[in-house]
């Protein structure tokens, strides 16, 4: 005869069994992983570079240190990751790719960093845009739709710099529209196309055509609407021959909340919208009436 006792035992331990399975596959499928992005040249971190499954909805920065958390089933198993951002070419992987390493390391972009020694004591300002002009409000940021939660659209402009013997770019200001709901920080890039390189209006080039023009990310809080100011950290030279420079605002956040959006003026020839999309695609659109609320202030001899 059975001993009833055991039998109470044996019954508790299926029902026991089935709940702790679930608790096993549910930890899986919520195991965070952990991947490292470097310089392979330098082996310097790659900081807040945007991370981003093609064609999905996932999208992650790195931190300072160059890593960058996830939770793997965000990630399909067979997606191809864009990553873009200061001081690289967007580079396309395979999460497989990601997944069996435990740091990546990425070929950094050239970069224009000529040493600023301003000889003359006189220096005049020339201005580009106007801070002072009146502004045309928007009533929604400029977005395209990745997946379920949507993306904002990178802010890029193209600004047309006049034929002068020597300019340094001294202070950027933008406007940031009232419809901002959050505050968010946005990654500040300055492009230039490679000498001989000619910019034309709706054609598509590739980023591997520009340079970076600072020595390193700008990072800036945006909390308010209104006027901000980017501090440079001292006075950029323009590399002779430099006719186009490209301002990119990337946004870092992970889901489209802050509502961030560029008002319009329309005050400058010199200004233009132009894109900037995943996958390393630039331009700029045809000229329109309207442009970005920027004002650049460029120091000449």
């Amino acid at each position: 005869m059975k001993n009833p006792f055991w039998c109470l035992i044996q019954s508790a331990n299926k029902y026991l069994i089935v709940p702790f399975f679930l608790i096993f596959v549910q930890s899986f499928g919520q195991e965070r992983s952990t991947t490292y992005f470097y310089s392979s040249n330098e082996r310097m971190p790659l900081a807040y570079l945007r991370v981003q499954v093609e064609g999905g909805s996932f999208m992650g920065f790195t931190d300072l240190t160059g890593k960058l958390e996830y939770l793997k089933k965000e990630i399909p198993e067979n997606s191809l990751i864009n990553i873009s951002g200061y001081g690289i070419n967007d580079t396309l992987l395979s999460v497989k790719r990601i997944w069996e390493v435990g740091a990546i390391f990425l070929k950094a972009k050239e970069f224009e960093l000529p040493v600023i020694a301003i000889n003359s004591t006189v220096l005049s300002e020339l201005k580009i845009g106007n801070a002072s002009g009146k502004v045309r409000e928007v009533s929604n940021p400029i977005v395209t739709v990745r997946g379920s939660k949507g993306e904002f659209y990178r802010y890029t402009i193209r600004v047309k710099i006049p034929k002068k013997k020597q300019l340094y770019l001294d202070e950027i200001k933008f406007y940031v529209s009232k419809v901002l709901e959050e505050k968010v920080d946005v990654s500040i890039r300055i492009l230039v196309p490679k000498k001989g390189f000619q910019i034309y209006q709706g054609k598509i080039n590739s980023i591997k055509d520009f340079s970076e023009l600072l020595q390193g990310n700008k990072v800036v809080e945006v909390s308010k609407p209104g006027w901000m100011k980017v501090n440079l950290d001292g006075s950029v030279l323009i590399p002779e021959g430099v006719k186009d420079l490209f301002i990119v605002f990337d946004l870092l956040e992970n889901e489209p909340k802050s509502k961030f959006a560029l008002a319009d003026q329309g005050v400058s020839k010199d200004i233009d919208l132009g894109f900037y999309i995943t996958g390393g695609e630039i331009g700029v659109f045809n000229s329109d009436k309207f442009h970005p609320a920027v004002e650049l202030t460029f120091l000449k001899e």
